[in-house]
């Protein structure tokens, strides 16, 4: 979420700092572009203590990617 509103790859940064290199950027250099959400769905069962529930997922239409929406997931309609 940070990335959208940074336009920074913030991955990036972190892999370089792990390999003993410096950030690139300070906070003063970063601006914000934008506002940010980010949505996690969750199947549980209540039945079971919350537990996954791991039953078919029948429909799922994400909305369409561009500059402004990105959509990581695992899974499809029918899985």
């Amino acid at each position: 979420v940070t990335e959208m509103v940074t336009r920074q790859d913030l991955v990036r940064w972190q892999l370089g700092v792990a390999a003993g290199g410096s950030l690139p950027a300070t906070q003063a250099d970063l601006s914000l572009f934008g506002a940010a959400i980010e949505a996690r769905i969750y199947a549980e069962n209540p039945d079971k203590n919350f537990l996954p529930g791991a039953g078919k997922l029948a429909h799922l239409r994400p909305p369409a990617e561009s500059d402004y929406v990105r959509v990581d997931t695992g899974v499809r309609s029918q899985d």
